[in-house]
């Protein structure tokens, strides 16, 4: 098996890297960074730059499945320029890497594409499954991954050899970064606090599961669109709780009001303020084992 990697070089890229290396995989990777170098066997970088329509034709070579990851942070401050970034990072490069395969005429088994739970209209009281429609919201994160998706599935139709999926990403939990790594060094120093009322759903991952799902869908070419959350989500209250216990710590200080944090931080509140209570119905009928299916399991495993 060889897989065409894009974002590859994000956490969760690297993630997927180093399971698909264990399985006996050979992974080829895309870059914008023209220095990078492999020392690992299996492992190649390849050159490209979806903005000037440039990309090393080697990458392509074998290739059986493409994992498409590719996407500007959207933890970062949403001025004008980062909202374009964020938004054109994805489409436009979803489209270009699909263009090329395309016009290559590439037998390619699988293409898997990221995507979000900010698909679904934030709600406290709903649950979501994948047979749920997209929102039609106009908040941004959800207009980003109505475009984004429908980028990928416009060559579906151009493409019926390959199976397409689609895997909507909700918090992934991961020792580098992210809510657990802000959340924890917030908590050793009792600063950590939930904001609003904390009643905001959290449909989370572990990153080893997200990785692995990633990796199967490769194997056995699953189709359509996938929930990557665990079947346990939490609200935010507990899963603040939940990290802050885990390190020996307590929630000491009232909840943060969101216009504050609002002040503070600007849009990307939607980010942190929104609330998904979502199902991974599809992961469970393809006979998908978490390994981390609770978060105190999530949470002991990160800490160790």
């Amino acid at each position: 098996m060889k897989l065409l990697i894009t974002g590859g070089t994000g956490i969760i890229g690297q993630e997927i890297i180093n399971l698909s290396l264990i399985e006996g995989f050979n992974v080829n990777v895309l870059t914008r960074d023209k220095s990078l170098r492999s020392k690992r066997a299996g492992l190649k970088y390849f050159y490209w730059n979806p903005d000037a329509k440039v990309i090393n034709d080697e990458c392509f070579e074998g290739v059986n499945a493409v994992i498409n990851l590719s996407g500007f942070n959207i933890i970062s401050y949403w001025s004008k320029k980062n909202k374009l970034n964020i938004l054109n990072s994805r489409v436009r490069s979803t489209e270009f890497i699909l263009s090329e395969i395309n016009k290559r005429n590439i037998k390619l088994k699988t293409f898997i594409s990221a995507s979000g739970i900010a698909a679904y209209k934030s709600s406290y009281s709903n649950f979501y499954t994948e047979n749920d429609s997209m929102s039609d919201k106009n908040s941004f994160l959800n207009q980003v991954v109505v475009k984004w998706e429908s980028k990928v599935l416009e060559y579906k139709k151009e493409m019926p050899s390959t199976s397409f999926s689609i895997m909507r990403i909700g918090i992934v939990l991961y020792r580098e970064g992210g809510i657990y790594k802000i959340s924890n060094n917030l908590g050793r120093f009792y600063l950590l606090s939930p904001i609003g009322d904390g009643k905001q759903w959290q449909s989370w991952i572990h990153i080893n599961d997200l990785a692995r799902a990633f990796i199967i869908s490769s194997k056995e070419s699953w189709e359509g669109v996938y929930n990557l959350v665990s079947p346990n989500p939490v609200t935010q209250k507990v899963m603040l709780e939940s990290i802050a216990k885990n390190i020996n710590r307590k929630i000491i200080f009232p909840n943060i009001p969101v216009k504050l944090v609002s002040l503070l931080l600007g849009e990307v509140i939607e980010v942190i303020n929104s609330s998904h209570k979502v199902d991974a119905q599809m992961l469970r009928l393809k006979g998908f084992r978490y390994n981390f299916s609770n978060l105190e399991q999530a949470l002991t495993n990160l800490s160790s």
